[in-house]
């Protein structure tokens, strides 16, 4: 881990009304970090890494990823994040293998082997129809194509939700290896032991708001 900051919140505020939304959220994530947001479903997780991707403008505040504006430079911050949603929708494609090959196209990727090694660690059937597949196979199919262009920076909503313990287990083997190899890596759990075995600190969130 550096000294340099790849993500920085400052004064985040998205407020959706009656108390619902993110208030002044400040926190840095320096290169090489593993950070884990911890909080319950609607503490306001999803709506703070949604804005970090450039999804949502921020009411208030400013982030920036890697010196360029969440917002402003959306397009060319996605270059350096594998990004795993909280709610995973797939395009109109037949198979898993179709939708990883579409993804390998779009993300320049030549060399399909990390792929492979994925596919296979998760134990993956990418050959499967796409919209017939189940929360588990939906969810390993979207962490190879998060990863599959060895991006510099991750950043994971929720990503075990659908694994089985077993794939729990591996999916956990494989951020260690991401963080061996020096990534900055953002993911947000409500399950604290996942948390735990992997972050260098973790974030408590509840209802808008940073606790820690």
């Amino acid at each position: 881990m550096t000294d340099e900051i790849v993500i920085d919140v400052k004064n985040l505020t998205k407020d959706y009304g009656n108390n619902r939304g993110i208030f002044d959220f400040n926190f840095q994530i320096k290169k090489g970090e593993v950070v884990g947001f911890m909080g319950s479903n609607g503490a306001g997780k999803t709506t703070t890494i949604r804005n970090i991707m450039g999804f949502l403008k921020p009411d208030k505040g400013k982030i920036t990823v890697c010196g360029l504006d969440a917002w402003k430079d959306a397009e060319k911050i996605k270059k350096y994040i594998g990004y795993i949603p909280g709610e995973i929708a797939f395009p109109d494609l037949k198979t898993g293998t179709l939708f990883l090959q579409s993804q390998a196209e779009f993300l320049n990727v030549k060399d399909m082997s990390y792929a492979n090694y994925l596919i296979e660690k998760l134990q993956l059937d990418p050959t499967a129809n796409l919209k017939r597949m189940s929360k588990g196979m939906k969810q390993k199919t979207a962490v190879v194509a998060a990863l599959m262009a060895n991006p510099d920076i991750l950043i994971l909503d929720e990503p075990t939700t659908g694994l089985d313990p077993l794939m729990r287990v591996a999916f956990i083997e494989i951020l260690e290896e991401e963080k061996s190899k020096g990534k900055t890596i953002l993911i947000s759990s409500h399950m604290y032991e996942e948390l735990e075995k992997i972050c260098d600190r973790v974030i408590l969130i509840d209802k808008g708001k940073i606790l820690n």
